[in-house]
């Protein structure tokens, strides 16, 4: 999904992103198996709405087990898929061997040691940015503008908005083993740093003899929330700019000062940010 700590990053950065491997190498083990879902189906959709039409260079951050980018590529599109976690890596390249309308490229490395041959038409990040601190998020997006993306390239990425977690901090649910994200019976179970604005998302398998949670198995992610003003902030100096906001395929004004609680932030736990090159 992301990256493990590099040396010549800050304590800080460091330390939050100390969680990250041992994370995402246990739940490419917990979670599965791979298969297709309207999800990746809706980010294709998404991609050609604000990329517009034909064929496009994609470069996918963060691919998890490969399902989105084979489902780009299928519609034709030419898709480098960045993974760093061992346990995902192999669903890829299964999925990259087989034939294809476009093409899907696997690539095992780091966000932010990798060196890529070429420029994307479009950059996407789904479901994962705001992993580790804010340094390290702003590191990313410079990367993204200063490298990797074409000079009339978009970049769009999923960002957690925090309003729902909040909502939902302290509940948890027992998913059963045919629930179509996980292998093995398990536990979910969501908290809330408001200081840090961060969600943690705790997963633990169940013992089927015992019906109890082995707590030493549980996997935590703890994920930066960022609100469309503090985003914009994020993403000063970074060589980026946000032109629109959406949920659900819908856009909304990100610079609105009206206050209602109908808005669907309170209700959405990500929402899609389409970005391009600073003037």
């Amino acid at each position: 999904m992301t990256t493990e700590p590099s040396s010549d990053a800050s304590p800080e950065s460091n330390e939050a992103l100390s969680w990250v491997k041992p994370y995402y190498t246990r739940a490419g083990e917990y979670w599965g198996p791979p298969g297709y879902s309207q999800d990746f189906f809706d980010r294709l959709a998404a991609m050609e709405r604000l990329c517009g039409t034909g064929a496009k260079r994609v470069l996918e951050l963060g691919a998890g087990t490969g399902e989105a980018a084979a489902v780009m590529a299928d519609a034709g599109h030419s898709v480098l898929a960045l993974e760093f976690s061992p346990t995902r890596i192999p669903s890829i390249v299964a999925l990259a061997d087989q034939p294809r309308r476009g093409s899907l490229e696997a690539l095992g490395a780091d966000f932010y040691s990798v060196s890529l041959p070429c420029e994307f038409d479009v950059v996407c990040y789904w479901d994962g940015f705001g992993v580790g601190s804010d340094s390290d998020q702003r590191r990313l997006l410079k990367r993204i503008a200063s490298e990797w993306l074409k000079t009339e390239g978009t970049v769009l990425i999923d960002v957690f908005s925090p309003y729902k977690w909040i909502r939902e901090t302290e509940k948890e649910w027992v998913l059963e083993r045919n629930h179509s994200s996980h292998r093995f019976r398990q536990r979910r179970r969501f908290n809330f740093d408001p200081v840090n604005g961060r969600f943690r998302d705790t997963w633990c398998p169940i013992d089927d003899e015992t019906g109890v949670c082995d707590e030493t198995l549980a996997i935590t992610q703890n994920i930066r929330c960022y609100n469309p003003a503090d985003f914009e902030l994020l993403l000063e100096g970074t060589g980026l700019t946000l032109e629109s906001t959406h949920i659900d395929g819908e856009p909304f004004h990100f610079r609105s000062l009206e206050a209602a609680s109908d808005h669907p932030l309170w209700s959405a736990w990500s929402y899609l940010a389409k970005l391009r090159l600073s003037e």
